[in-house]
C-alpha cells in the first residue's frame, strides 16, 4: 500500500530567549500562532514575525514556520 501525506495546517512560532536559569542555561519560551493560510509568503510571515517579536519582552528570538501533515494509506 502506498502512503501519502496531506497538509492539515500550518503555524508560525516565535521562540524567545527570556533569561538564564540558576545553572547558567538559557531559558526559552515559544509563542505559536496557528491557522496560517497555506499560501502566505515567507516575506509576509517574516514581516509579521518581526513585528510580533518586537512586542514580546525577550532577549532574542527566532522565527519558525511549521506545517502539519497527516499520513494516509
Amino acid at each position: 500500500m502506498a502512503a501519502s501525506k496531506v497538509s492539515t495546517g500550518s503555524a508560525m512560532v516565535i521562540r524567545c530567549k527570556v533569561g538564564i536559569d540558576k545553572e547558567g542555561k538559557d531559558v526559552f519560551r515559544s509563542h505559536r500562532y496557528s491557522k496560517i493560510k497555506p499560501n502566505t509568503s515567507e516575506e509576509t510571515l517574516y514581516a509579521v514575525g518581526l513585528k510580533l517579536g518586537e512586542l514580546i519582552d525577550a532577549i532574542s528570538y527566532e522565527l519558525l514556520s511549521e506545517i502539519d501533515y497527516q499520513i494516509i494509506g
